[in-house]
Protein backbone atom coordinates (compact mmCIF):
# COMPACT_ATOMS: atom_id res chain seq x y z
CA UNK A 1 0.00 0.00 0.00
CA UNK A 2 2.94 2.31 0.66
CA UNK A 3 4.12 2.02 -2.95
CA UNK A 4 0.59 2.71 -4.22
CA UNK A 5 0.42 5.89 -2.14
CA UNK A 6 3.73 7.12 -3.55
CA UNK A 7 2.55 6.33 -7.08
CA UNK A 8 -0.70 8.23 -6.49
CA UNK A 9 1.16 11.28 -5.20
CA UNK A 10 3.60 11.24 -8.13
CA UNK A 11 0.74 10.80 -10.61
CA UNK A 12 -1.10 13.71 -8.97
CA UNK A 13 1.95 15.96 -9.28
CA UNK A 14 2.35 14.99 -12.94
CA UNK A 15 -1.34 15.68 -13.64
CA UNK A 16 -1.10 19.07 -11.89
CA UNK A 17 2.01 20.11 -13.84
CA UNK A 18 0.43 19.10 -17.14
CA UNK A 19 -2.90 20.72 -16.27
CA UNK A 20 -1.37 24.02 -15.17
CA UNK A 21 0.82 24.18 -18.27
CA UNK A 22 -1.92 23.34 -20.79
CA UNK A 23 -5.23 24.66 -19.47
CA UNK A 24 -6.22 28.29 -19.18
CA UNK A 25 -8.08 30.22 -16.55
CA UNK A 26 -11.83 30.71 -16.52
CA UNK A 27 -12.36 34.37 -17.36
CA UNK A 28 -16.10 34.56 -17.93
CA UNK A 29 -18.12 37.05 -15.91
CA UNK A 30 -21.35 36.12 -14.21
CA UNK A 31 -24.17 38.17 -15.82
CA UNK A 32 -26.73 37.32 -13.13
CA UNK A 33 -25.04 38.35 -9.89
CA UNK A 34 -22.95 41.40 -9.16
CA UNK A 35 -19.74 39.47 -8.45
CA UNK A 36 -17.11 38.47 -11.07
CA UNK A 37 -17.18 34.73 -10.36
CA UNK A 38 -17.30 32.29 -13.24
CA UNK A 39 -20.48 30.50 -14.16
CA UNK A 40 -21.24 27.19 -15.80
CA UNK A 41 -21.51 28.52 -19.37
CA UNK A 42 -19.62 25.68 -21.04
CA UNK A 43 -21.02 22.81 -18.99
CA UNK A 44 -18.43 20.38 -17.66
CA UNK A 45 -15.58 22.35 -19.27
CA UNK A 46 -16.27 25.31 -16.97
CA UNK A 47 -14.78 23.50 -13.97
CA UNK A 48 -11.04 22.90 -13.63
CA UNK A 49 -11.29 19.10 -13.60
CA UNK A 50 -7.61 18.28 -14.33
CA UNK A 51 -6.40 20.48 -11.48
CA UNK A 52 -9.02 19.03 -9.15
CA UNK A 53 -8.11 15.44 -10.06
CA UNK A 54 -4.39 16.09 -9.62
CA UNK A 55 -4.95 17.61 -6.19
CA UNK A 56 -7.27 14.77 -5.26
CA UNK A 57 -4.64 12.17 -6.19
CA UNK A 58 -2.05 13.94 -4.06
CA UNK A 59 -4.37 14.13 -1.06
CA UNK A 60 -5.52 10.50 -1.39
CA UNK A 61 -1.93 9.34 -1.72
CA UNK A 62 -1.05 11.25 1.45
CA UNK A 63 -4.00 9.76 3.32
CA UNK A 64 -3.06 6.24 2.22
CA UNK A 65 0.53 6.89 3.23
CA UNK A 66 -0.47 8.10 6.69
CA UNK A 67 -2.84 5.16 7.11
CA UNK A 68 0.03 2.70 6.69
CA UNK A 69 2.20 4.21 9.43
CA UNK A 70 2.85 1.80 12.27
CA UNK A 71 1.61 2.94 15.66
CA UNK A 72 3.59 2.19 18.77
CA UNK A 73 1.68 -0.23 20.92
CA UNK A 74 1.27 0.90 24.50
CA UNK A 75 -0.98 0.05 27.33
CA UNK A 76 -3.56 2.66 28.28
CA UNK A 77 -4.03 3.27 31.99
Amino acid sequence: MKNASYCMMIAGIIVLVIAFSTTGHLNSVNPVDSHPWTININGIRSFAWPEFCGGLLIVLGGIFNIATWHQKKYRMH
